[in-house]
């Protein structure tokens, strides 16, 4: 952003989507301040002598203070913006059984009064339509039935602070302000979304070709009727895919009540509940939006994982409406997004500012407090589950599951058809099952929309698969670690969708670490003791185990990687920094391909990508295996130009492609140059190696970074290589021509920087390197769902209040593996906060659904409660990263997993200490206490 200037001429003209053409700056916590913060971290060395990193690259600007979101960016602090900041406030629906007749205007002060006001009308009338993606009534018209709590009616514009602030005082939580008239039916619509999912072995058993199963026979999808689905009916073994299949799915239920009623097989038949939850991120969402008319520019500050998505769709929104003649730009500002956890990918929020924005005559802030991101921000689903597992008696081995799932996704529809197919897919956990019919659907309802939350379906579905297997030791008297052994999922087995995951699996190892852990072993002298030591008090132990996918089976990373004259390396990539530290392990991944860590490390990068002059066409997910094969033709079409950041996707998959770039920047840049310094034409890559940052052969003298960047540039040969990758459970591969030599990588688009001047990474430095061939994973593999996975396990030991229904923590034992961690520090960090997020799911965080909800308007802080300090056990718990088992052990995703069996286990451990067993979450004080006295009303 230093010198840039708004005006057309200065933009990379790479992008243009119906005509406007598309730009995003810079990460703007580099802007003002926050530029001498930066020098400091660099002279300051964050990355240390030791073999991990001193501290994270934006680790000063953090404790400094200096790393700010995008909430807190004004108009001033924008260059070349206009300084004047103006304010929008949204009206919303708090009910919904009675048609919406009007705003009663009276309601605001004579000194507040908005210069605009934006209604249903105001934006039909500019034909102004939201994406698809997000439905339809983004302002409900006047005379309409509210379609969920929450519904935004109006967007108020304000022209300075005080009448904002006077305005928002005198409307919000005041029930006059919305009129409503008679009673009307709730809004309805047919389910989101279905999924069904049938597998049965075949007689070749867990590696053999299946019988049934989506990936070999495909996926069929029920009928609506009365808004609910209707699964086929008819079973025919050698019919189509659906009659195929009801016919294996009826085979299940009646080997199961035939085995049942024989007595060869135990049944755990249950009902499990998951609560709506908020995300409670740091950092609520806000935008600051201006429209430059004389320049014809939209500036967009957003608060989004998903820039990427936002700038194309936005594009879109303006190109079919009346402003596309006023607007032939769009720059996103995409700054550090403080906490996400899935709630800012693809959130409905950021539009709301651009609307604000285009009826603005100056800059633009909308911003949630609390209350507002409650009433409006996406939730994690409720999961309403019917589960049947049966068990041989006499192996302890499974034998089926049958789970029906009823997935609530509030009134939009945003990410729950694939919520509810992830769910799905996820209930088997680390266990092998050679038969099972697991059905879920997503439903429309009036509660607050719910999207991609951390945990994305899997924690509500594996915590009741958990919740089930240890009512399942109990009952058939083992071991509740020992029924795990026996039925933990090995590598090369298939899962329920009938795909072989794509990497090993280690769940013995987990299993047997935990069964040798003093908390198990000793579990039944630790209650007796606890309980003689503190009378009164009830003392569990409670297992559970979880192992969570990773990726969307749409993986589109990117990567760029340069180094100046002077050899300082510079990288950029897709994702944005939501507190994982993405940027300081991505910087590391390079000492061990090019002798030292990035200097600086580019988060969120969307403009530099087009110099790959990539397109895609059709959804990757839908798209037939013909038309793949058709566009793969041209060496330019990729099914997915970019990723937001979400799904755990950095270790792994922005990693391939940060790897890729470093090996193909040494491989055809940095080698050749040695070998020329050295005069060592035929000098290849095993016979080098880096030490101290200096490149080393045999006795020769060791060239440093500098010096070879230093020839590089003089040479004129390779100094930056850009990479894209496409993965759909596999990597796609692909050939290319590089200063005449053939070469095959796991990448499909590729760019080449020569010389150059700039640090950052700029597009018009980079020139395409067009395949030559490429190999996509077949579009069958959409059938698989998922493929790679990450497992972690908890022991946890609580003690009971049963006068009060307390439940304190008595220590916690976690277990994890990461594959091969990048900066062990920051999987640590994301142990933690994983195991707080676990605890007040379990047990804290209650968010009724309907009117009592966070839709009403009136949840916060003070009623909704998170875990504290006093309710994680900050100096009680462990935590066990499992060795890598080679040095190719592949970067893991972990980032949703570890709070998922956090609550299984503690599930477990308040039934040991209390003889209560408890298949809904959260467990709360006040229903413990209703359960241990009974005689209380």
């Amino acid at each position: 952003m230093e010198g840039f200037h708004p005006d057309r001429r200065n933009f990379i003209k790479l992008c243009t989507v119906a005509g406007i053409t598309l730009f995003a700056a810079p990460a703007l916590w580099q802007l003002g301040n926050a530029r001498q913060v930066k020098a400091i971290g660099e002279s300051l060395n964050w990355r240390g002598a030791g073999q991990d990193p001193a501290f994270r690259t934006d680790g000063i600007a953090k404790v400094t203070g200096q790393k700010i979101f995008g909430r807190d960016f004004r108009a001033r602090d924008m260059p070349g913006w206009q300084q004047q900041q103006h304010y929008a406030l949204i009206l919303r629906c708090d009910r919904v059984e009675r048609r919406f007749n009007g705003v009663d205007w009276s309601q605001i002060p004579t000194d507040a009064q908005p210069y605009t006001t934006i209604t249903a009308q105001t934006l039909a009338d500019k034909k102004v339509k939201l994406p698809p993606f997000y439905g339809e009534a983004m302002l409900l018209p006047e005379g309409s039935s509210p379609h969920y709590y929450g519904h935004a009616v109006a967007i108020l514009l304000f022209d300075d602070f005080e009448k904002y602030a006077t305005a928002k005082q005198a409307l919000q939580f005041n029930p006059r302000v919305i009129r409503y008239g008679e009673q009307t039916p709730p809004f309805e619509r047919d389910p989101y979304a279905s999924w069904r999912i049938i597998r049965v072995e075949g007689p070749q058993g867990p590696t053999g070709e299946d019988l049934y199963s989506p990936l070999q026979d495909g996926l069929f999808f029920p009928s609506y009727r009365d808004r609910k689905a209707e699964w086929p009916t008819t079973a025919d073994q050698s019919g189509s895919v659906s009659e195929r299949g009801i016919f294996y799915a009826q085979e299940i239920r009646n080997q199961i009540r035939s085995e049942a009623a024989s007595g060869n097989w135990h049944l755990v038949r249950g009902e499990y509940h998951t609560q709506i939850v908020d995300p409670m991120m740091m950092e609520p969402e806000a935008a600051n939006v201006w429209l430059d008319r004389a320049q014809q520019t939209l500036h967009v500050v957003i608060t989004s994982q998903s820039p990427q998505d936002f700038q194309e769709l936005a594009a879109q929104l303006i190109a079919e409406s009346t402003f596309s003649g006023e607007i032939k730009n769009i720059v996103v500002h995409s700054s550090v997004v403080g906490g996400g956890f899935g709630a800012k990918d693809h959130s409905i929020f950021p539009y709301y500012g651009l609307v604000a924005g285009l009826f603005g005559t100056a800059p633009v802030r909308l911003p949630n407090n609390r209350f507002e991101q409650f009433q409006a921000g996406l939730k994690r689903h409720p999961f309403h589950m019917r589960n049947t597992l049966a068990i041989d008696k006499k192996s302890g081995k499974f034998q089926a599951l049958i789970a029906e799932m009823q997935v609530d996704g509030g009134g939009r529809q945003n990410f729950s058809p694939s919520v509810s197919m992830v769910g799905a897919s996820a209930i088997q956990s680390i266990y092998y099952l050679p038969r099972n019919d697991i059905s879920s659907v997503a439903n429309q309802s009036m509660n607050v929309d719910s999207g991609s939350m951390r945990g994305y379906g899997t924690l509500q579905t594996m915590s009741a698969m958990e919740m089930m297997v240890n009512q399942a030791a109990e009952e058939l008297g083992i071991d509740p670690i020992e029924l795990r052994l026996r039925n933990a999922f090995q590598t090369g087995w298939r899962n329920t969708q009938g795909a072989i995951p794509q990497v090993s699996v280690r769940y013995r190892e987990l299993l047997e670490r935990a069964r040798e852990h003093p908390i198990w072993r000793e579990r039944a002298e630790r209650k007796k003791a606890f309980e003689r030591d503190n009378p009164g008090q009830l003392f569990g132990t409670g297992y559970a185990i979880a192992t969570k996918d990773y990726g969307t089976g749409a993986a589109a990373p990117s990567t760029a990687i340069q180094f100046d004259a002077k050899g300082r390396l510079v990288m950029a990539i897709e994702f944005m920094e939501m507190g994982t530290g993405v940027g300081t392990s991505q910087s590391m991944l390079l000492e061990e391909i090019l002798g030292r860590a990035a200097d600086h490390c580019e988060l969120g990068e969307v403009d530099a990508w087009h110099a790959l002059q990539q397109f895609q066409t059709e959804s990757p997910y839908t798209m037939s295996q013909q038309h793949q094969d058709q566009m793969s033709r041209d060496p330019l079409w990729t099914p997915v130009t970019a990723m937001a950041s979400s799904a755990s996707m950095s270790s792994y998959f922005q990693s391939h492609a940060t790897q890729r770039a470093a090996e193909i920047l040494f491989q055809h840049s940095l080698l050749p140059v040695a070998r020329r310094l050295w005069k060592r034409p035929e000098l290849d890559r095993q016979q080098v190696q880096w030490r101290e940052g200096s490149l080393h052969c045999a006795d020769l003298p060791p060239l440093t970074l500098a010096q070879l960047a230093a020839e590089a540039h003089r040479n004129g040969d390779i100094t930056g290589v850009m990479v894209h990758g496409f993965n759909r459970w596999e990597w796609a591969e692909a050939d290319f021509d590089v200063n005449g030599e053939q070469a095959t990588w796991r990448i499909d688009g590729l760019a080449l920087r020569r010389g150059g001047s700039a640090e950052k990474v700029r597009a018009d430095e980079y020139q395409v390197q067009k395949r030559t061939g490429v190999r996509y994973p077949g579009t069958a593999l959409n059938n698989a769902m998922v493929t790679y996975y990450a497992p972690t396990a908890a022991l946890v030991e609580v003690a009971v209040n049963p006068g009060t229904g307390e439940v304190k923590i008595h220590g916690l034992q976690n277990y994890m593996d990461c594959g091969r961690p990048i900066v062990r520090q920051l999987v640590e960090g994301q142990i933690e906060g994983g195991v707080a997020m676990g605890i007040g799911h379990a047990l804290y965080e209650v968010l009724p659904p309907l009117g009592e909800g966070g839709g009403n308007g009136t949840w916060n802080l003070n009623r909704y409660q998170v875990p504290l300090a006093k309710h994680v056990p900050v100096w009680r718990q462990q935590h066990e990263i499992l060795p890598p088992e080679s040095e190719q052990d592949p970067h893991k995703g972990i980032a949703e997993v570890v709070m998922i069996p956090i609550v299984p286990a503690l599930a477990e451990a308040i039934y040991q200490a209390t003889g209560k067993r408890f298949t809904d979450t959260p467990i709360t004080p006040e229903k413990l206490r209703r359960a241990l006295n009974p005689q209380i009303l």
